[in-house]
């Protein structure tokens, strides 16, 4: 008897939660639910029979507060029905269309764009119950049109602006859990492959004209959304303060762009591809943090003026930053890293500036990664308690450590290493000319700065004179190293607010 109930309770674990039956009313309260925690305000017409409820003429209005605006989305209709296993079904048409109108000043409209949508295979399962929902949705494509704008005066050519995006095989999860004062929204979603196609013309000017298309391959998105219930979108720092939070992530596995500008007789066009890309971001009351990456990044493009393409590749590209946001009393962590890596460029190009070959053509790196611990003085989210302090003669906050790591700058034969870290004495603002006094050190590493001022020389881009100048600058702050072509430098920030330069002083 202990051997079956242990076997019963290891197959409840496997087969994951467990969910109470909820109705197809209750579903389209929590997805109004849902939107109602964002900002917007939903209507719509509900009509039950049996066990299937039917909503149409969906209506979400977010208000503009800062324009005395709105913005008012008109859905396609919605059929739920009860499958009979305790969970719901989501269906909609597989062609409908979305109208997006503003209005200002109240007046009921001052201008729409309608956006067709078709969707093929399309399956949404809803259960669970209503203080927490799971979603588990599929479809074989679906497409977004651009179908119609139309102004207060009148109403575009078709031909004025063409827009569309296609994706597919999609699937994905959420779950949107409902507490006493927020809901979190948690979501994982495959893309597939996005496809875009955007073009313009100008209608005052039939000789202005561009367009932009390509395609994401295997694009997904993750991601975890707190929003307080009750929220006050015109106030974000109260927002925040109230819990509001998001961390998500995206990531494809290489696309394709190719656009085409012109006005009048001037053209540009080209071409921009990668083979992976990803975005990151994370924002809370308490900080923010922000990265994008690319990899086997190329462009390659024509401009007006130039007679040969541009054509360039980045093996590696990466930018990251992270800020503390919340009023404090001690330091918190922030950071800056860029990485530009391994950077080419046709032989074209080269030959402009260097036809004689004389340069080193090997791939280019640039990058370096700086932490800090800083203290804010006032929120970053309250914007006028930062002009307060400013028209005070204050500063909202403080610097009071930096660490520098993984600096590089590698290019034509010369290459810099670095690295180094720094306190700041906030309270010494006279050594340094109203800045922070700083102690520390940074400690560098040079190779072939030498042989490229020869080769500078050589090319007639760099005087002799000025060479020297430059040679006896490289000397005073380093010391030579083992290999020929080789220099150190170890520049020392101390706490008498002297600079030295490899243990001379300099200041």
């Amino acid at each position: 008897m202990k051997r079956f109930a242990t076997a019963s309770a290891l197959a409840l674990v496997l087969s994951g939660p467990a969910y109470a039956d909820i109705t197809p009313q209750q579903a389209w309260d929590s997805l109004e639910s849902y939107m109602s925690g964002f900002g917007y305000e939903v209507s719509a017409t509900e009509t039950a029979s049996g066990d299937t409820l039917t909503v149409t003429d969906i209506t979400m209005t977010v208000p503009v507060p800062e324009e005395d605006a709105s913005v008012g989305v008109t859905m396609p209709d919605m059929t739920y029905t009860a499958k009979g296993d305790g969970s719901v079904d989501l269906s909609m048409p597989e062609s409908s269309q979305i109208v997006i109108t503003f209005s200002e000043d109240g007046e009921p409209s001052e201008g729409s764009v309608t956006l067709g949508m078709t969707q093929s295979g399309m399956v949404m399962n809803i259960s669970g119950d209503e203080n927490d929902m799971h979603y588990e949705y599929s479809a074989e494509s679906m497409t977004v049109t651009l179908d119609e704008i139309e102004s207060p005066e009148e109403q575009l050519p078709p031909d004025v602006l063409k827009a569309s995006v296609s994706m597919g095989p999609m699937e994905g999860s959420a779950d949107v859990s409902k507490g006493a004062d927020t809901q979190t929204i948690t979501q994982e979603v495959t893309y597939g492959d996005i496809s875009y196609d955007f073009a313009f013309k100008d209608p005052e000017n039939p000789a202005s004209s561009g367009m932009l298309k390509g395609t994401l391959r295997g694009l997904a998105a993750a991601g975890e959304t707190t929003v307080p219930l009750n929220s006050d979108y015109e106030d974000p720092a109260a927002m925040f303060a109230a819990g509001f939070a998001v961390d998500a992530t995206m990531a494809h596995k290489g696309g394709t762009t190719e656009f085409n500008f012109v006005d009048g007789s001037d053209t540009v066009a080209g071409t921009l591809s990668s083979e992976a890309g990803e975005l990151g971001m994370a924002m809370s009351e308490a900080s923010m943090t922000y990265a994008l990456s690319a990899v086997g990044q190329t462009v390659s493009m024509t401009v007006p003026d130039m007679p040969f393409p541009i054509d360039a590749r980045f093996g590696e590209a990466g930018f990251s930053l992270e800020v503390p946001l919340a009023k404090s009393d001690t330091p918190k962590p922030a950071g800056l890293s860029i990485l530009l890596a391994d950077f080419t460029m046709a032989d074209m190009l080269w030959n402009i500036f260097d036809p004689g070959q004389t340069l080193p053509r090997d791939p280019a790196t640039v990058g370096a990664n700086v932490e800090a611990e800083v203290t804010p003085f006032v929120s970053l989210l309250e914007p006028d308690a930062i002009e307060e302090v400013e028209s005070q003669g204050g500063v909202p906050g403080e610097l009071n450590a930096l660490t520098l790591s993984d600096l590089v700058v590698r290019a034509v034969g010369a290459e810099v290493l670095g690295e180094g870290s720094f306190t700041f004495d906030n309270t010494d603002l006279e050594t340094f000319d109203g800045m922070p006094r700083p102690e520390g050190q940074v400690n560098l590493q040079v190779s072939g700065l030498n042989g490229l001022i020869d080769k500078l020389i050589a090319m007639g881009i760099v005087q002799e004179q000025d060479a020297m100048g430059a040679r006896m600058m490289l000397g005073m702050f380093t010391v030579p190293g083992a290999e020929p072509d080789t220099a150190t430098s170890t520049i020392e920030f101390n706490a008498q607010g002297q600079i030295l330069a490899n243990g001379q002083r300099i200041k």
